[in-house]
């Protein structure tokens, strides 16, 4: 199959994630880093979300064919939702991953999006909401929003819920950490294969080295307490000398750095990473698009040339060369953003833990390609699939920034 984008050892196929394993050889790439669909959608009723009710994150067989093309001891970093990662991990654990863990990232730019009590009371009763929409000016959100205006409740018993709401605030997403068994020793794997541990080195924390040190002296001191300088009772474990770093251990969090103000002063314990900022959101309006006039056996050569999904409709005009577009008909246009964006610094850092540089990182569910920028940034390879082409324009858009190599 034909990438969609192909520069750099950058790669975005526009087809199914469930393909993947199949463009891949086996045992050759060796880390996924992704945001799939939250499945957010799936159980409930009414109008939902295509890409974000078909169940593939949590589909063990899913997982399991990913586990083709990555190499024994590979990692995968995979973002879930607070109320769903848990099916993630019970996939991908019955699909044979070896559950590591998870990061937590914090963050503090989350809204609550539960209804709240004296509204529903009164709908409940029969009352309707008489306040005037607000158009939203962001293409993500194609509809009108009325709960930016005050509600003000209109019976005594709605009054009495005014306060009441079903949610919390979000504060945090959790990154499932999981691996491919291992077929050996960890030394063995790594010589091998290059997979199996994380490049801790190369995410170190700003750290005062003189203060660290003195500290790691003083724990492995034999005359401090009952434990006799071990990191466990009678366990024998001796506590190191010196650190290994030359800065502070990468943690399991993550933290928004609107949220140092919780911590005491001093050296910082986490990373810290915002939300992606509007400058890592790419937008395009009024980007016009087509359709197939017919989908024949010239249309599916066409689309295969060009590395299209045959099936796709509408499709970005500027994914088509004049040959296909003399096979296609105006489709209106249409703004479009991506809007589930991940912050670019924090797809970096996941890429420089899990993969050496010149590796292969896998990203089945590409979006508008943050994972494949974070890539190209830090000198990693990228093979990445895409189902719907209206991201690829977005992509494109992210590739042709020039390359920022510094982060922390």
């Amino acid at each position: 199959m034909n990438p969609l984008i192909d520069t750099d050892d950058i790669r975005l196929y526009n087809t199914d994630a469930r393909r993947l394993p199949d463009i891949i050889p086996p045992a050759t790439a060796d880390a996924i880093v992704t945001d799939p669909p939250y499945e957010l959608a799936l159980g409930t009723s009414g109008r939902v979300s295509r890409w974000d009710s078909t169940g593939i994150a949590f589909d063990p067989e899913f997982w399991h064919a990913m586990l083709t093309p990555m190499k024994p001891g590979a990692h995968a970093l995979v973002f879930g939702s607070p109320r769903t990662w848990h099916r993630l991990a019970c996939a991908m654990e019955d699909a044979g991953w070896h559950i590591q863990g998870q990061i937590c990232w914090l963050y503090a730019s989350g809204m609550p999006k539960g209804e709240w009590g004296d509204h529903a009371v009164d709908k409940a009763l029969g009352h309707t909401d008489d306040r005037t929409p607000i158009p939203r000016d962001n293409p993500t959100l194609r509809r009108a929003a009325m709960h930016d205006r005050p509600y003000t409740a209109k019976t005594r018993e709605a009054r009495e819920w005014a306060g009441w709401n079903p949610t919390l605030k979000p504060a945090w997403e959790p990154i499932l950490i999981c691996r491919k068994p291992r077929e050996n020793t960890l030394g063995r794997t790594l010589l091998d294969h290059g997979t199996g541990a994380f490049h801790v080195a190369a995410c170190t924390l700003d750290a005062d080295m003189t203060q660290l040190r003195d500290r790691y002296r003083l724990n492995a001191n034999p005359n401090r307490g009952p434990r006799d300088g071990s990191t466990y009772r009678g366990g024998g474990t001796g506590r190191p000398l010196e650190p290994r770093l030359d800065g502070r251990y990468p943690s399991d969090v993550i933290l928004d750095p609107r949220l140092t103000d919780i911590l005491p002063a001093g050296t910082p314990p986490f990373y810290y990473s915002p939300k992606a900022t509007g400058d890592e959101r790419p937008i395009i309006r009024d980007m016009p698009l087509m359709r197939p006039i017919r989908r024949d056996d010239e249309w599916e050569k066409t689309c295969e040339r060009l590395g299209l999904d045959p099936d796709a409709d509408p499709i970005p005009l500027t994914l088509l060369d004049p040959d296909a577009r003399a096979l296609c008909e105006p489709a209106g246009s249409m703004t479009v953003a991506h809007p589930t964006v991940k912050p670019l610094d924090l797809i970096r850092r996941l890429v420089r833990l899990a993969v050496h540089t010149g590796g292969l990182v896998l990203e089945p569910f590409a979006g508008s390609g943050t994972t494949l920028d974070a890539c190209r940034i830090e000198g990693m390879r990228c093979a990445a699939t895409e189902l719907d082409p209206l991201y690829a324009p977005l992509i494109r858009l992210r590739l042709d920034h020039p390359v920022q190599r510094t982060l922390f």
